[in-house]
């Protein structure tokens, strides 16, 4: 059994999506509880699902409201769990009959995938968004059992001379010329092939993409060449990216992402910025705050709602000072800005009563007020960040038919080179005893290892190994340890993670095993992975309290040797593998791994 559940804050159903064994065992407590009659026809309407389920949410809402400590997961019999997540006043239940750990992923996956299709104003009327999320969920949950690059949260890096990469490079940057004829001159062109990432080039004026943005679009383009209807991709849908953690208009970046299937395979990805990038961020960001502050009311903490109201006028401050210097036109935005800013000069009202004497009905008054204010915000997003009219569509196919044009003599070698980009046999003379290797640049999201070929597999089944040896330290690098080593019968397995400065020496950062022990609340809340959250990213924050962290680099290496081969081989194979891969790359010096 598999699906996963959305509730808004009214306990209202707003995406479902079952397997159909789970739709079968759905039908069956319906028909028990007397929801429906013994037609196994009968479909299960949203009114059902939340009879079902509404014990369950209801107390999550009691747990939250009342002792601010809501469940994560809850183990039931047949194997059967159920993972919560919220977002935004939006509540995830993740069901399935997988370990609490994957569920636990998925689910916040799940929730990273809708931030990324409907920014702050999630699940928003719109059909094609919907379908498209849906088949988001899919794609990672069948990908993550089979595609290393999805399993460790990377995007494989295709191995490409110098020559070619430049000449693709020259490419990109031309065609993110020709983008500014569509109507932005803030644009992104990615090349893909398969699973691997081939190269990328930004216009000056585009925001930097982030790791997780780029492994996004990674996976968007595989969605849809899998899901497309006709031989030709050749689609175009709105998402909103993240953009680098140091820009101060990161969070919410609207963008037009066009996927257009070249020869051999290839994808090229059009990521076109299309509104003001000022206006979205703070928009964004006051919808965080405002659902801060509506949570701290329902669990009655009257300095949290202080504290809460504080930044609340802030960010408010911030978003009408943005739109006042946008100078955006159109009688919607117009009208959408001045209701909006009625409407918190009324609430600011109420809230300055309310902290004189902190009067209960004064309280009642602003809850009763917060939604519909809410409901403003969310149309004053919609008009001034989600209207990409002024982007003209039609001309980005010739874009990518420009792109088609220059790599035409690139795309059978690029195409076979995706089929056998690496081989763990070209390492074998080198190190002996190594089985399988997975290097990750954690600051770019990019990975090198030897291709998986589950056909190749002969006495020993490798692939669930490999897979093993990557969930192991998992656990460990949440405590602290960023080096592991251990064995089962048939292998030794190796896991470091090091940190670099730019002039690519190691750097040493602080107890981090200590630290977690002692301040357990300062840990990254999501586990190790890229598309929820950057958890590298807070680990190399916590690590290096006094650096910014946009002058460290951050690596993994995970190795796989026979289990002949001894712990002071490894290490030293650890140690020239990272080197050559440097030297191959350009990047990365390596640790000193003894």
């Amino acid at each position: 059994m598999n699906g996963i559940i959305v509730f808004n804050s009214s306990n209202d159903v707003v995406f479902k999506k079952f397997n159909h064994e789970l739709a079968k065992k759905i039908h069956e407590i319906a028909k028990k509880q007397g929801l429906i009659d013994d037609n196994p026809d009968t479909p299960i309407d949203t009114n059902i699902i939340l009879q079902i389920f509404s014990p369950m949410i209801n107390s999550q809402r009691i747990m939250f409201c009342q002792f601010d400590n809501t469940y994560s997961n809850i183990q039931c019999e047949e194997n059967l769990n159920f993972t919560f997540g919220d977002f935004l006043g939006f509540s995830f239940i993740k069901i399935g009959q997988v370990p609490i750990e994957i569920m636990r992923r998925n689910c916040d996956i799940a929730i990273s995938l809708a931030k990324h299709l409907y920014g702050p104003n999630l699940f928003a009327a719109d059909k094609v968004q919907e379908d498209l999320f849906d088949q988001l969920i899919e794609s990672y949950e069948t990908l993550a059992q089979d595609d290393q690059g999805i399993h460790v949260e990377a995007i494989p890096q295709l191995m490409i001379n110098s020559e070619i990469k430049n000449s693709i490079k020259r490419t990109l940057e031309v065609t993110t010329e020709k983008l500014n004829d569509v109507g932005s001159n803030r644009s992104h062109a990615l090349l893909f092939i398969s699973s691997k990432f081939i190269g990328s080039f930004s216009s000056r004026s585009a925001q930097a993409l982030s790791a997780s943005d780029i492994l996004f679009l990674s996976l968007l383009g595989r969605t849809l060449q899998k899901n497309k209807k006709t031989k030709q991709l050749n689609r175009t849908v709105v998402v909103f990216l993240e953009g680098d953690h140091v820009s101060t208009v990161s969070g919410c970046i609207p963008c037009i992402v066009h996927c257009s299937e070249l020869e051999k395979g290839v994808i090229v990805t059009f990521v076109i910025e299309f509104c003001n990038l000022p206006v979205a961020s703070n928009i964004f960001d006051t919808f965080f705050v405002l659902q801060k502050i509506l949570n701290v009311q329902v669990q009655g903490d009257t300095d949290a709602v202080k504290t809460s109201f504080d930044n609340l006028e802030v960010f408010v401050k911030q978003t009408l000072d943005a739109l006042k210097k946008a100078k955006l036109r159109g009688d919607e935005i117009e009208a959408s800005h001045k209701k909006f800013a009625s409407k918190w000069e009324n609430i600011k009202k109420m809230y300055s009563e309310y902290f004189k004497n902190y009067d209960k009905e004064i309280a009642v008054r602003i809850e009763s007020n917060i939604p519909p204010f809410l409901e403003d915000l969310k149309s004053l997003f919609t008009c001034t960040c989600c209207d990409s009219s002024q982007i003209a569509l039609e001309q980005i196919p010739e874009v990518a038919s420009f792109v088609e044009g220059k790599l035409l003599e690139f795309s059978e070698f690029l195409s076979v080179k995706a089929e056998r980009n690496l081989n763990i046999e070209s390492y074998l003379e080198e190190f002996p005893g190594l089985v399988h290797f997975i290097y990750i640049n954690r600051t770019k999201g990019t990975m090198i290892a030897p291709d998986l070929h589950q056909k190749e597999e002969k006495m020993i089944p490798v692939i669930p190994r490999i897979w093993s040896m990557v969930e192991f330290p998992r656990s460990y690098l949440q405590k602290g340890h960023t080096t592991v080593m251990w064995k089962d019968k048939t292998f030794n397995y190796s896991y470091f993670l090091w940190f670099e400065d730019q002039n690519s020496v190691a750097m040493r950062p602080i107890d981090l095993q200590s630290h977690f022990y002692n301040h357990s609340a300062v840990k990254p809340q999501h586990a190790p992975g890229l598309l929820a959250s950057d958890f590298y990213q807070q680990f190399t924050e916590i690590g290096f309290p006094k650096t910014s962290p946009g002058k460290i680099k951050c690596y993994e290496i995970y190795c796989m040797h026979l289990g002949l081969v001894t712990t002071t081989c490894a290490i030293e194979h650890c140690r020239r593998l990272v080197a050559t891969i440097a030297d191959v790359v350009g990047e990365g010096g390596g640790p000193d791994f003894g």
